[in-house]
């Protein structure tokens, strides 16, 4: 190849790789709707309300603190994904929330189920399996519900 056409390819691909790294600039960094220090902070503040909760379930018992534990950790999760949600401020993050809403009514009714034994038990955990599937296609929209 002679040195004119290699210079030439040379800034060619110099010219696309420049294209391409400024459309993923602009393409990959989605604008949000709060701030990220706001983020992190509402972060921090739902990590140490889950601790402080966390803390009051250590005083319970048995069944109790298995579903008080439950209880908070779905709090956790419901909360998280709220402020995802907002943080994002995307038709995705907002179906994501209603999902980890109808997860953590599920993980607190299994956790509930522990206290029942034998038939019962599965006959609990089973209907709440069922409830989670129900939420979930109503969350995302099947029609064979």
């Amino acid at each position: 190849m002679k040195k004119t056409t290699i210079y030439a390819t040379l800034v060619a691909a110099m010219l696309v790789s420049a294209t391409a790294w400024g459309i993923s600039a602009a393409v990959d960094s989605p604008r949000s709707l709060m701030a990220p220090s706001d983020y992190n902070a509402a972060k921090s503040v739902i990590e140490s309300d889950v601790r402080v909760a966390m803390g009051r379930c250590r005083d319970g018992e048995g069944q109790a603190r298995d579903v008080c534990k439950a209880e908070v950790r779905a709090d956790e999760r419901v909360r998280k994904a709220d402020l995802e949600a907002r943080y994002r401020g995307t038709v995705g993050a907002e179906a994501d929330a209603k999902i980890a809403r109808v997860k953590a009514r599920y993980e607190v009714a299994k956790a509930r189920c522990g206290a029942e034994h034998g038939e019962g038990k599965l006959a609990c955990i089973r209907s709440a399996r069922s409830e989670k599937a129900k939420e979930i296609a109503a969350t995302k929209g099947d029609p064979a519900t």
